[in-house]
């Protein structure tokens, strides 16, 4: 045997483990939480809740750091005016501050893994500048056209927010997926949502930790929709979105690792990062 290869196999031999066998990229996640809306009915939430019951519930986004330099965000949140208006919106700070406790900063973001077009998540897009959009191809066609072609098809849709998405789409930074996919990105999966809007998608990631992490986003609404098996209120399908749920469970390393989209009590029962952030393991 040649020096070469015999240096070649020694280097082999030693190689990390993890390049040897393929295993996925790894991430450090966090939920972030950007606002809190206040009395908000959870009968609007959890499908047959009591209607006089309400809860003030929290608005986030979830940020995923890679050991590449990707910083990915799912969901972006909101800033527009017109829904400070409308709701009870308390303790805002911008997504983009937000997410500087973890030293990121808005240019920092590679990636928006949007989970659907509703306001409260599509509507910081515009935000972080320089990253790549990833959508549903049935969501982002449904409402850049024909859901626009009658009154109430678009409930909770913004048309800024539209159009943020198109200008990126014509600038090369929009990626369309069509239904599952769990290999454009190591060791992330996007994963077809619960019929919440035309075409939702929730997302898992692959931790460093070795586990699997379901952000459920608006697919699941508060731990009482996983712990009752009870659809969200406000779906085109509840069975869909039962479905879905079932999907995120078997996906998730555990239960505990399925985070919904507007529980407050996520910042309970994750290890505290800073006063608005904590970090999913």
């Amino acid at each position: 045997m040649s020096r070469i290869a015999a240096a070649l196999l020694i280097g082999l031999a030693f190689a990390p483990s993890a390049r040897l066998r393929g295993e996925p990229d790894k991430y450090d996640v966090y939920a972030v939480r950007f606002a809190t809306i206040a009395n908000f009915p959870v009968s609007s939430l959890v499908a047959g809740a009591d209607r006089s019951r309400r809860i003030d519930i929290a608005m986030m986004l979830w940020v995923l750091k890679g050991a590449d330099g990707r910083v990915a965000l799912v969901d972006s949140g909101f800033h527009r005016d017109r829904y400070f208006q409308q709701f009870s919106v308390k303790e805002f700070v911008s997504p983009a501050d937000a997410i500087a406790p973890l030293g990121i900063k808005p240019g920092d973001v590679t990636d928006v893994f949007l989970s659907h077009m509703h306001w409260d998540h599509a509507g910081g897009i515009d935000l972080f500048p320089s990253a790549r959009v990833w959508v549903q191809k049935d969501e982002y066609e449904y409402y850049t056209g024909q859901a626009w072609q009658a009154r109430n098809t678009h409930g909770g849709i913004d048309a800024d927010d539209v159009l943020e998405l198109v200008r990126r789409n014509t600038i090369g930074r929009v990626t369309l997926l069509a239904g599952d996919d769990e290999v454009s990105i190591s060791g992330i999966g996007f994963h077809i949502g619960g019929k919440h809007t035309w075409q939702s998608q929730f997302v898992s990631a692959q931790t460093r930790s070795g586990s699997t992490v379901v952000l459920a986003s608006d697919n699941v609404y508060l731990y009482e929709n996983l712990d009752g098996r009870k659809a969200i209120a406000q779906t085109l399908d509840a069975e869909s979105n039962l479905r879905a749920q079932d999907r995120m469970r078997m996906l998730a390393s555990s239960p505990k690792l399925i985070v919904p989209g507007h529980d407050p009590a996520v910042f309970d029962r994750f290890p505290r990062v800073s006063e608005r952030i904590v970090k999913i393991e």
